[in-house]
């Protein structure tokens, strides 16, 4: 996988996580109801002269609004990834084309990791949000919002920071022992 951040040269990526596909149904279910809806009201309304005129270039431009959000919400889903690495946390999100965000934090400074299940539909599903509590000076939370199976990431990352800590205690991390 190409991801859109260099790799330390001993730095190993243990798992990339996406959104669970739920949030990205509910939202793109929300809009095209909200199409069949102005569908309906614009084929129910048989309006002629310049209200009609007026009242299809309304209803055109809800159409081609609603389908540029529906894209651009499948572009967020489709563009928005987590990486977890022997090393550190990556969020990267690109909200759009000309728009791209990436973030990271040491598994060294993590301090405290929650997850947080709401609602039926997420604990029917298995989704939820993952909270890593960073120790920074402004005490900054990296989260990670709507994966899957939120447990199982929990304990990547918290095993992947145990590794880490280990690895810090270990004499020349990266370097085999000389014998004495």
């Amino acid at each position: 996988m190409d991801l859109p951040i260099q790799l330390q040269s001993d730095e190993k990526v243990i798992q990339v996580i996406r959104r669970h596909p739920a949030s990205l149904w509910g939202r793109l279910a929300l809009i095209a109801l909200v199409l069949i809806v102005a569908l309906i009201i614009w084929s129910n309304l048989g309006s002629s002269g310049t209200l009609g005129t007026l009242l299809n270039i309304v209803f055109v431009l809800v159409i081609v609004g609603g389908l540029l959000i529906g894209f651009m919400v499948w572009y967020r889903y489709n563009n928005d990834l987590w990486v977890i690495t022997d090393q550190r946390l990556i969020d990267v999100t690109r909200s759009t084309p000309f728009n791209q965000q990436v973030t990271t934090a040491s598994l060294r400074n993590v301090q405290d990791i929650n997850i947080r299940v709401r609602g039926v539909f997420n604990t029917m599903l298995n989704f939820g949000d993952v909270l890593c509590q960073t120790a920074s000076a402004s005490g900054n939370t990296f989260a990670l919002i709507g994966v899957a199976n939120p447990q199982q990431v929990l304990d990547t990352i918290d095993n992947a920071r145990q590794g880490e800590k280990r690895d810090l205690t270990s004499p020349h991390r990266g370097e085999t022992p000389s014998p004495r």
